[in-house]
């Protein structure tokens, strides 16, 4: 009676291993499609997602008490590495970003000093 229960235990290990091979697999294509569909955003999608990263970024670099060059310089590569990560190429963004930027932080500068 013990190799039953030797038998009932493979049975189960293997039913278990093949259920994470399936999920292993459908992830990867999950995380495939959604790269692909990422890297076909028309411009204008990508740029508001750009927008996005950098509207995260500026919030922290703002916390960080740097200088504004330095600062910028921290949000532009903050921009960059979210890109590469996402699989989008941010090289035909980085004057508008740089751009945004400056702007962003401008009016974030103006409404501070309003408020006193």
């Amino acid at each position: 009676m013990d190799w039953i229960t030797t038998v009932n235990g493979l049975i189960a290990l293997i039913s278990g291993l093949a259920g994470l091979i399936g999920t292993g697999i459908a992830t990867f294509f999950a995380i495939k499609a959604f790269i692909k569909s990422v890297k076909q955003k028309s411009a204008a999608e990508i740029w508001s997602m750009i927008v996005a990263m950098a509207d995260a970024a500026i919030k922290e670099a703002e916390k960080s008490g740097k200088s504004g060059k330095s600062k910028k310089e921290m949000v532009i590569n903050s921009v960059k590495a979210s890109c590469a990560a996402a699989g989008v190429d941010v090289a035909p963004f980085i004057d508008q970003l740089g751009a945004y930027i400056a702007s962003t932080v401008k009016w974030f500068n103006e409404m501070t000093e309003a408020a006193k």
